[in-house]
């Protein structure tokens, strides 16, 4: 019986010590690899941002370049009649959201669906007033009944869309 006394006397430390190394170094390595992983994610996230805010900054201008007042104003010209200014709008519509539908990957879904829509209801606006004015009319007066009908809908969802891409930016900062 004193023998086996010896033994647990010297194997019960040994043992508590043996466990106790062990938690230490899970523990140890566990922490280590999450430090690591958040180091990652903030260089990532620092390497990603310039791209991101660059993202945000051309869909910015791309509602910007295809609202009513300012596409009006850039695409109009005195030589076109309605029907050749209304496909000029849409195919300039089209041709500048083709050119930023890359961006949608650094976008929330919400934010780009705000985006598309605000895209939509443009092109909707356009064919509509269209269906106003007699196609051999002058530009101009498909240009006035944009202006006046822009008022409506339309920009609630240009602002929309415009208010969503300034709050997503503003969480990149906090």
């Amino acid at each position: 019986m004193d023998v086996f006394l010896e033994v647990i006397k010297y194997i019960l430390p040994s043992l508590i010590v043996f466990f106790t190394s062990i938690f230490l170094v899970r523990w140890f390595l566990k922490s280590d690899l999450e430090r690591k992983r958040q180091e990652f994610l903030l260089g990532k996230f620092k390497e990603s941002l310039p791209t991101r805010l660059a993202a945000y900054e051309r869909l910015t201008l791309f509602l910007e370049r295809i609202n009513a007042e300012s596409i009006v104003i850039r695409e109009q010209s005195p030589t076109l009649n309605c029907k050749q200014f209304q496909a000029n709008l849409l195919s300039t519509i089209r041709t500048e959201f083709e050119h930023n539908i890359a961006m949608q990957v650094y976008l929330p879904s919400a934010t780009w669906d705000l985006v598309k829509k605000a895209k939509e209801e443009m092109v909707r606006l356009v064919n509509i007033s269209a269906g106003y004015v007699k196609p051999e009319d002058p530009a101009i007066a498909l240009g006035k009944t944009l202006l006046e009908q822009y008022q409506n809908e339309t920009a609630y969802h240009f602002r929309k869309a415009l208010e969503a891409l300034k709050n997503d930016v503003q969480t990149l900062y906090i």
